[in-house]
């Protein structure tokens, strides 16, 4: 879903812990942001080391903050849309190095996006999350919610698990592999999509299913409506298995664990400017090929 959104009034800003860079670049942004009579506070680690300002911790978002604008990769934004909770204030991606699929403002287009985002000429794109709880022994030990994805694989030693898939409490298979990624479709052009799973654009209700390396190839990834609740049991005698959400929070499973993932109540709001739309980030980030220029006939014209 889109929405539009008018100028924002105060704006919180994130950085990259050990962006070297950080620092001069927020100051920067900062005096910017003041010249035009937006307000601005950062993250206590930042505003340490920017050495001004106010400041605020990720277990606490400001209340009166209307954007979010973070200067990192990828990652780094998945920790702050961790951290919105129930809250859901627009987030404005910038990446420090390359481009990525969720930072896809480039450094030096920040000042050329922020007078778009000033002037209200933005659009808000909602993008869903997955709730994922750990269950062991009938008590649920563990709660996340995930913008990419819930990802189920081995630890250092090389062996292939057993993970037993239900669908709306139906059984699906028991599949024998290195691992099984529930994906979100932001998450689809993550990790799924290095193991194989399918590019899910991000308008979509739905979540993705990808085993990691199956023991069996007949074993595809699959397409689920995303009001399924998917169960994923551990089987066997394992060995050292994690289940670990966005990357950010890993968790070890035991034999009977399990990982139940749902849509969450809860969504990401992003921040896109009118020329970084979807399909020019995928592009960008895959290498596809641009569409070919239409060539002259030089043929000569026919007597």
């Amino acid at each position: 879903m889109k929405t539009k959104k008018p100028r924002p009034e105060k704006v919180a800003i994130v950085a990259k812990a050990h962006a070297k860079e950080a620092p001069k670049v927020v100051a920067d942004l900062i005096k910017w942001l003041d010249e035009r009579g937006v307000a601005s506070c950062m993250e206590s680690g930042l505003a340490a080391k920017v050495g001004r300002g106010a400041s605020f911790s990720l277990d606490k978002i400001p209340k009166d903050a209307d954007m979010f604008i973070v200067l990192g990769g990828d990652g780094t934004l998945l920790s702050v849309a961790r951290a919105m909770r129930s809250r859901q204030i627009p987030i404005l991606g910038v990446n420090l190095g390359s481009l990525g699929f969720l930072t896809d403002v480039a450094l030096k287009d920040l000042y050329e996006t922020l007078e778009t985002v000033v002037g209200g000429d933005v659009t808000i794109v909602t993008r869903s999350l997955l709730k994922a709880e750990l269950e062991r022994k009938g008590e649920t030990i563990l709660t996340e919610r995930v913008l990419n994805d819930v990802v189920i694989t081995k630890g250092a030693i090389a062996r292939i698990i057993e993970v037993g898939v239900d669908v709306e409490e139906q059984f699906v298979a028991i599949v024998r592999a290195d691992g099984l990624i529930v994906a979100t479709p932001t998450g689809s052009t993550a990790y799924s999509l290095a193991a194989g799973g399918p590019i899910v654009h991000p308008d979509l209700d739905a979540m993705v299913l990808t085993p990691i390396s199956p023991h069996t190839l007949t074993y595809r990834p699959v397409v689920l409506p995303d009001r399924s609740t998917v169960e994923l049991t551990l089987r066997g005698d394992p060995g050292e298995v994690y289940a670990t959400f966005d990357g950010q929070v890993s968790e070890p499973m035991k034999t009977g664990d399990v990982v139940r993932v749902q849509k969450s109540r809860n969504a990401v709001k992003l921040v896109r400017v009118p020329d970084k739309d979807y399909f020019r980030v995928l592009r960008h980030k895959l290498r596809w090929a641009e569409r070919p220029r239409r060539r002259r006939n030089t043929a000569p014209p026919k007597p």
